[in-house]
């Protein structure tokens, strides 16, 4: 498979007509996570989260500085605004803003006000350089003083609502009184629930100490809890204070079987669709079918191999014989008890490669030199399918009638080891891939989807969870050098802020062969 441009210029001929428009308020970003680029974690003194064992015992790469996007954030504000973005997603890190440097589980630390101002100054910022905040409360990590099992144990959660009216209220007093400015929009509660309840307890990947398909799904279960109850903490605060209503959602990492996806947001609005607690099994299984079938229409980009075809059917069938309303006890009570039967104010995915039957592969020589006997998929092998986004996006829609789509994070990744980038698998470069899942999205916005943003993941090469080898960045880090170095270009020495700042140029001019040549033009 070699990665090009999925379209012909007559294809683009007809998406940008006299009937094509950008609306005025969509929104080109980047987004990041705290943990991921501010720097300052797990070290002597300071903020422990729950990647602190992993990191001190050596299991996995240290997160150190990150980007020092903590202290240098101006920096790339500046780049970001350079670029013509109008959003910018970035995360709060609970484990900063109510601390303990000690390595003790159980005692509640207070809340830092010091980090909690900072915050402000740093969302500030970002308003000021004309760029809407999209603000994540919960971003794969908590504070190491609640333990590794926080999404198991729901008597916890108290702690996360706590969190959550804390920060939000002084946050948006600190942006009101201290800037002079209107308090955050956009919240997402809990970014990618699916893969936290997946990846941690399932996969066993992420921090975690009890593990099993059971738990996966009593996590599952407790983080649309833990929704439930930031969503209604946040509209109950600005209902208080008399501030315009706020848009609240999670976000979700597109994963095709349906019980792994789409099911949760399916449950969070099933009340606002009128469904009794008695009827969500025969709702969610017409869910289930409609989804399906949108899904079903993605054409295949890459030739699947037999066993991961078989593999994906056993996932499937499993997937479907183990999910039970029960595990999601705690959740479905939180959405049935609240004095407010909306759940979601817009529906919001994060788009990669979302095919099961991509994720298994057999060791290669490479992976055998290097000691690497990972059955699963790395990050710069997975597989480009911009015409996947288009059904995803509808699909997505579905049971959600009325809510805006927000996509909040998509990118490719290279990988650099050892100091040297390695080519993709496919031959992609970010700026084919700018210009095709950009096309895509225009193209849903052509045919009437309420699609609002393209948020890019992501700006800077960062911490990909235990590692520094993947890159994803539309700039690159030198890291041999500390402080670390940005870069004008990405990994692959591609100028890809100039061609995404080019592309959002040609679309916001409304300028038909503006559009169409920047679509099509070769930049690498």
């Amino acid at each position: 498979m070699e990665f090009e441009r999925h379209f012909t210029r007559a294809d683009l001929e007809r998406l940008f007509d006299e009937n094509f428009s950008l609306p005025d308020d969509f929104m080109f970003g980047v987004a990041n996570a705290g943990f991921q680029v501010e720097g300052g974690f797990n070290g002597p003194g300071e903020p422990l989260n729950n990647w602190m064992e992993l990191e001190r015992a050596g299991k996995v790469e240290p997160s150190g500085e990150a980007i020092r996007f903590w202290t240098d954030y101006p920096e790339e504000l500046e780049m970001a605004k350079g670029m013509g973005l109008n959003g910018f997603r970035l995360g709060i890190e609970w484990a900063r803003v109510q601390p303990s440097t000690t390595p003790a589980i159980g005692k509640e630390p207070p809340f830092d006000q010091g980090a909690i101002e900072a915050y402000s100054d740093m969302i500030a910022a970002i308003m000021k350089a004309g760029m809407e905040p999209i603000v994540t409360l919960h971003h794969f990590v908590h504070p190491y003083w609640l333990g590794l099992d926080l999404w198991l144990e729901n008597e916890k959660l108290q702690f996360f609502e706590k969190y959550v009216e804390v920060v939000v209220d002084k946050i948006d007093n600190l942006l009101i009184e201290k800037h002079g400015l209107r308090p955050v929009k956009f919240w997402v509660t809990i970014n990618e629930p699916n893969v936290v309840a997946l990846v941690s307890f399932f996969l066993r990947a992420f921090p975690h100490k009890q593990a099993g398909l059971h738990k996966a799904l009593q996590a599952s279960g407790n983080l649309v809890d833990g929704h439930c109850r930031a969503y209604d903490t946040i509209h109950r605060v600005y209902k208080e204070k008399g501030w315009d209503e706020p848009q609240v959602c999670y976000n979700t990492a597109n994963i095709s079987e349906y019980y792994l996806d789409k099911v949760t947001a399916d449950l969070l609005n099933a009340r606002r669709n009128g469904v009794e607690k008695r009827d969500l099994v025969s709702y969610l299984e017409r869910g289930r079918e409609a989804w399906k079938e949108e899904i079903g229409r993605i054409p295949e980009v890459w030739h699947v191999p037999w066993f991961n075809r078989q593999i994906e059917k056993i996932a499937v069938k499993l997937a479907e014989r183990v999910f039970n309303l029960e595990d999601y006890e705690n959740g479905i009570e939180a959405i049935y008890s609240s004095p407010d039967p909306n759940k979601l104010d817009y529906l919001a995915i994060d788009y990669y490669d979302p095919f099961l039957s991509h994720l298994l592969k057999a060791p290669g020589l490479q992976d055998i030199r290097e000691k690497r006997f990972s059955p699963q998929q790395e990050l710069w092998e997975q597989v480009l399918n911009p015409r996947g986004l288009y059904h995803f996006m509808k699909a997505w829609l579905i049971n959600g009638e009325g809510l805006p789509l927000h996509i909040l994070e998509s990118g490719m990744c290279y990988r650099v080891h050892k100091g040297r980038v390695e080519p993709r698998w496919d031959g992609a470069t970010r700026d084919k891939f700018l210009q095709c899942y950009l096309y895509e999205i225009m193209r849903a916005l052509k045919d009437g989807m309420p699609v609002k943003s393209y948020i890019h993941w992501t700006m800077v090469d960062n911490y990909e969870w235990g590692s520094y080898e993947p890159r994803f960045g539309l700039f690159a880090v030198d890291r041999t050098r500390s402080p670390v170095k940005i870069s004008s270009v990405d990994a692959w020495g591609v100028n890809a802020g100039k061609v995404y700042g080019e592309l959002i140029a040609a679309l916001k001019s409304g300028d038909r062969e503006r559009m169409i040549e920047t679509f099509s033009r070769d930049y690498w």
